[in-house]
């Protein structure tokens, strides 16, 4: 086995809470009686020059056991998933641990999970994704930063590159092919000449249909999440895998256009309104899907068993955002409580798609127009009439819809600046019943 005695200064790259809590987890260990290790991609990152606080240990014996004893020992919580012999630990603090049992892992059939067998750290290594993920670090005292490097995980590092560790790894598990997307893109790698050959005939089969939703769901949205979706997006393209989230899905270059315009649009949005978090990936989800038909989203949206909410968020884009983009620029004289009614009962996530797509055209003086509208539509949001329903009651409206109609009227008249007081709100709504325009029957007293 490639090692390294010594390595403690890469460690001591960490928060010096972070190292600290690691060096006392080692000594645990010994007082236990078992080797613990940090793996995966803190250690990649750190060899790469990188901090992260992804901490995933394991523990060469029994590491749910190991993992209540570090729960106990610092005031975690703790939550423990027996069939993969791991543990979750969020510590006072809010950092996050995973400690899970060295193993090796099987497959009864491609695509399914695995049955895990415990193992040594060797077998435990060679079971990884990459061979940059495969390299791990010794916690235990008198070997604190020990570098376990049996695959050569260093060499692929100085040679950006990104490796399987068998020719199986592909087929045993398909989410490894997105998983080489990602990280061949977030760190700017390339893939393996092999590699990309077993990538490109495993992606040739149909593995990836056979993954549940759930696990491809996350595959899709972790890569939606990367600092550079677009770049991602466009592999995914070129290696012909988008066609699994539906076989009619397409990267156009009227599709690239706007996924590429994604990010500009974030950022406004973002200065503008600080304070309204927009969940990205599905902004990104909904760009890939901006000339997709309703029914093509809410296929995609199905497969990747996406929640309620999110899978409502996607169905408000697609070819929708086109009708809206289109009466908000093709009349020029639209009231300001006409865009209200057109984009109040969209998400934030679709406003930001609206602005893309129109970013996307190139046409500056309306796109200014366009982000005038947002930013007014955002400020009207906020305003409420005077009135409410048992004000209308007083007035001697019978209860019922015709409630809804009225103070919507109002509403529009006071986004519109044609009424600014509860006084003028109560001459319309007298004006409004004058005219007969809402059926009423007086109180009776």
């Amino acid at each position: 086995m490639a090692s390294q005695s010594h390595r403690p200064t890469l460690l001591q790259r960490l928060p010096d809470r972070v190292a600290g809590l690691l060096r006392e987890i080692g000594q645990l260990g010994d007082e236990w009686g078992c080797r613990v290790y940090v793996v995966g991609g803190v250690v990649r990152d750190l060899l790469l020059g990188h901090v992260t606080l992804d901490l995933d240990l394991t523990v060469e014996g029994d590491g749910v056991a190991f993992a209540r004893l570090v729960a106990d020992r610092y005031r975690a919580g703790i939550a423990v998933f027996e069939r993969f012999a791991t543990a979750r630990l969020v510590f006072p603090d809010g950092l996050k641990m995973d400690i899970a049992t060295t193993r090796r892992e099987s497959y009864a059939q491609p695509a399914e999970l695995p049955t895990v067998q415990p193992a040594s750290i060797e077998e435990d290594l060679y079971r990884r994704d990459f061979t940059i993920n495969a390299i791990a670090l010794q916690l235990n005292p008198g070997q604190f930063g020990r570098l376990l490097d049996a695959y050569g995980g260093q060499r692929d590092l100085r040679a950006r590159t990104i490796r399987v560790l068998h020719a199986g790894s592909f087929q045993d598990d398909p989410t490894r092919i997105f998983r080489a997307v990602r990280f061949e893109q977030r760190l700017k790698f390339r893939l393996e000449r092999k590699t990309s050959r077993l990538l490109a005939q495993a992606a040739s089969t149909n593995l990836i249909q056979q993954l549940s939703g759930p696990r491809l769901q996350n595959e899709i949205l972790l890569l939606l999440a990367e600092r550079d979706p677009v770049r991602v997006m466009a592999r995914l393209s070129q290696l012909r895998l988008l066609r699994f989230l539906h076989r009619r899905l397409s990267y156009t270059t009227k599709v690239k256009r706007v996924v590429m315009a994604v990010p500009k649009a974030l950022a406004w949005w973002t200065r503008r309104f600080p304070d309204r978090e927009i969940d990205k990936p599905i902004v990104y989800f909904m760009a890939l899907s901006s000339e997709s038909s309703q029914a093509v989203v809410a296929t995609m949206s199905k497969r990747l068993a996406l929640s309620r909410e999110q899978a409502r968020k996607a169905s408000a884009g697609g070819t929708l955002v086109d009708r809206v983009l289109k009466k908000l620029i093709d009349e020029r004289t639209v009231r300001p409580s006409q865009v209200y009614r057109l984009l109040v009962d969209l998400p934030d996530e679709t406003l930001v798609l609206v602005l893309a797509k129109q970013m996307s055209l190139q046409q500056t003086a309306i796109l200014s127009r366009l982000k005038r509208q947002l930013v007014a539509y955002m400020k009207d949001r906020t305003i409420k009439t005077a009135l409410m329903g048992r004000d209308l009651q007083s007035m001697g409206l019978t209860p019922g819809p015709q409630y809804g109609t009225i103070l919507g009227k109002l509403l529009d008249a006071r986004i519109d600046g044609t009424i600014t007081t509860e006084v003028d709100e109560r001459a319309l709504a007298c004006k409004l019943l004058k005219k007969g325009l809402l059926s009423f029957v007086k109180r009776e007293t």
